[in-house]
C-alpha cells in the first residue's frame, strides 16, 4: 500500500528542513511525496544579533527582618541629670517583698506629689528601669548621659493621692503611694527603681541605610553584661549620636582598636599592633543626642570597648 503526503507552501527556512525529513522518511518506507503549491523559493527573513543593555539596580543593604533580631534588642533609656532627679521611683511592694516580678502589685511616688496621670493623655502602662549609671567619654571624660537598663513594664491601677484622717483626735494629713501592677518584667525589680513613660522603640521600623561618611564612633560599653568582650547578637553602646548623624538602620563596620605588642626577641621593645580589617557588622537601632545602641549582626574577632565603627 502507497501513501502520498501532501506538504502546503514553505514560508520559512525551518519548514523547508522539515519538509526534506519528511521526503526522507517516506523514501525508507517506499512511499512517496507530492508537494503541491508555489514552487519558487520562499523569501528569507534575515536577522541579527543585537546587544540589549538595562541599568541595574543600585547595591543596596539586604532587608533586616524585625523578627530575626527583635528577640536581641533591648529598650535601654538615657537620661540627663536634670531629667532623672524628676523621676518617680519604686518606694516598696505588697506584701514587703524585695525581688518582684511580674504580676506583683509595687507602690511608687513622684517626686513632688503632682501625681502620675495630671490629664486624660496620659498612658497608663510606665517602663520601669534600673537606676541609672553614669556613660562618660573615653577621651575627655565628659557625662555623655546616665543609662537606664530596662526592666518591664508596669500598669497604674491607683494614682498617688493625699488624706486626712483623724487618729486620737489630731487631724493627720497622710500620704498614699499609687499602686502599680507588673505586666512585663526581664529582670528583677526592687525598689529604688524608675518610672518613666516612653514612646514606641524606633527601631520597630528599622530601614536599612548608610551612614554619613566621616562618623567614627568608639565604643564604650558593652551592654546589659559585665564581660569584656561581645560577639554576634549582643549590644554594644558607642560615645556619638543623633547629633553627630547616627541614625537608627544604619549598618557599620566594625574594627578593632591597635594594640601593644611585645617583642620576642627583646622583652624591652614595645610597638603597636596593626589592626585587622573590618572584624563585624553592627546595626544601630536606637539612638539619642550623645549615644547610641547597636546590635553586632556579625563578628569575626572579639569585639571589646575601645573599637571603632566606620562606614561600610
Amino acid at each position: 500500500m502507497r501513501f502520498q503526503y501532501a506538504i502546503g507552501d514553505v514560508r520559512r527556512k525551518p519548514a523547508l528542513a522539515t519538509a526534506a525529513l519528511l521526503c526522507a522518511m517516506a523514501s525508507a518506507h517506499g512511499q512517496s511525496l507530492m508537494a503541491f503549491g508555489d514552487e519558487s523559493e520562499p523569501p528569507t527573513e534575515r536577522l541579527r544579533p543585537q546587544v540589549r543593555s538595562e541599568p541595574l539596580a543600585k547595591a543596596g543593604f539586604p532587608a533586616v527582618e524585625r523578627q530575626s533580631i527583635e528577640p536581641f534588642l533591648s529598650a535601654p533609656q538615657v537620661f540627663g541629670p536634670e531629667q532623672l532627679n524628676a523621676l518617680p521611683w519604686i518606694v516598696g511592694a505588697a506584701g514587703q517583698r524585695s525581688l518582684l516580678s511580674k504580676s506583683d502589685v509595687v507602690y511608687a511616688r513622684t517626686p513632688e506629689g503632682k501625681g502620675f496621670m495630671p490629664s486624660s493623655e496620659y498612658s497608663y502602662e510606665w517602663n520601669i528601669y534600673r537606676n541609672p549609671q553614669a556613660l562618660k567619654d573615653p577621651t575627655s571624660g565628659a557625662l555623655l548621659g546616665m543609662e537606664a537598663a530596662y526592666l518591664g513594664r508596669a500598669r497604674l491601677l491607683k494614682d498617688e493621692r493625699r488624706e486626712l484622717r483623724q487618729e486620737k483626735g489630731k487631724t493627720l494629713d497622710i500620704f498614699v503611694p499609687a499602686s502599680f501592677e507588673i505586666v512585663h518584667a526581664v529582670g528583677e525589680i526592687r525598689a529604688g527603681d524608675r518610672l518613666f513613660r516612653s514612646n514606641e522603640n524606633t527601631w520597630r521600623t528599622l530601614t536599612p541605610q548608610a551612614p554619613v561618611h566621616g562618623i567614627a564612633p568608639t565604643i564604650i560599653s558593652i551592654y546589659g553584661s559585665g564581660i569584656a568582650y561581645a560577639s554576634k547578637n549582643q549590644i554594644i553602646v558607642v560615645n556619638q549620636g543623633s547629633k553627630q548623624g547616627l541614625e537608627p538602620g544604619q549598618l557599620m563596620n566594625i574594627r578593632q582598636s591597635p594594640s601593644l605588642t611585645i617583642s620576642e626577641t627583646d622583652a624591652t621593645y614595645t610597638a603597636l599592633r596593626p589592626p585587622p580589617g573590618v572584624s563585624g557588622q553592627a546595626l544601630v537601632f536606637l539612638t539619642f543626642d550623645k549615644l547610641a545602641y547597636a546590635l553586632i549582626r556579625e563578628s569575626s574577632e572579639p569585639v571589646q570597648v575601645g573599637d571603632r565603627l566606620s562606614s561600610p
